[in-house]
């Protein structure tokens, strides 16, 4: 006759099973959080980082809670491709888990497309890639290596966006850069300036800057990007930029500051005020 195997009735404590852990067993969270396998040099910034991202009023209005039901994995585009999952960053915020936070923040956190796909679908209203953006944000205060590996190929987009207002510039179409267009991509490179002034509109003829911004505006422009705290970000991030961006600025003030004084002496007549910076 076989004998009837008796199974243990299942804890009561259902962490008991998360098998997000090596270690199965029902370990109090309060315990479980201080073990680490980060350096204590790690692991102290990885603490401070945590503490910042939770300080920010943004995480207590994005983060209401999680059924861990995975509906915003399941439509996360980057989730197909990647090893990356919107709910494995739920379930880590919502356990206080700084060690994988900060694996996640290092290594996976720049994989989202941030097309709000997650936030939409989430039944606890999450403001998922909110927060993701927030991870992003404080990676780049803190001046990780990932946010400056990835920020690294954007560096002229950032000048000519602070600097000009425009995101991108005729001259940025390159063969290297845009090797998927073929011959096309070649064709627009060698007859850029051609293309350009064929167009009827003056502001539009140079292949440096897409649209031109008087001196005024200009100034006004870099001081919203420096009193938002813009570059003191950059500069965490990209010192040489950060330098690069602050000396056009200063230059600008200063050029600006000295055609207002001239005009308030009397010294400039209407025709001779610059239309736009470049023509300083």
């Amino acid at each position: 006759m076989a004998t009837k195997t008796i199974l243990p009735p299942l804890p009561d404590d259902p962490r008991f099973l998360d098998m997000s852990y090596d270690v199965q067993a029902p370990l109090p969270e309060e315990e479980r959080n201080l073990l680490s396998n980060l350096k204590p040099e790690e692991r102290e910034v990885a603490v401070k980082f945590w503490e910042a991202v939770k300080s920010d009023f943004r995480y207590n209005e994005y983060l209401r809670g999680c059924l861990n039901c995975g509906v915003c994995t399941s439509g996360c585009p980057a989730a197909k491709f990647y090893d990356f999952g919107p709910r494995e960053m739920i379930q880590y915020m919502m356990r206080d888990e700084v060690d994988k936070i900060w694996e996640f923040v290092n290594k996976k956190v720049w994989a989202c497309v941030q097309c709000y796909t997650c936030s939409m679908r989430c039944p606890f209203n999450n403001e998922i890639a909110g927060l993701i953006m927030v991870l992003r944000e404080y990676a780049v205060k803190f001046g990780l290596q990932s946010a400056k590996e990835v920020l690294a190929p954007y560096r002229r987009v950032l000048l000519t966006v602070i600097t000009t207002g425009n995101q991108v510039t005729p001259d940025m179409i390159q063969p290297d850069a845009f090797p998927d267009w073929g011959p096309q991509a070649v064709e627009e490179s060698k007859n850029m300036d051609v293309y350009r002034k064929a167009v009827p509109v003056d502001l539009l003829q140079r292949t440096d800057i897409g649209w031109h911004a008087s001196l005024q505006t200009a100034v006004e422009m870099m001081t919203i990007f420096v009193e938002a705290g813009v570059l003191d970000s950059l500069k965490n991030v990209d010192k040489d930029l950060y330098d690069m961006i602050m000396d056009i600025y200063e230059e600008r003030k200063q050029q600006l500051e000295e055609i207002k004084e001239k005009w308030e002496k009397g010294e400039l007549k209407e025709e001779d005020l610059p239309d736009s910076w470049l023509e300083l």
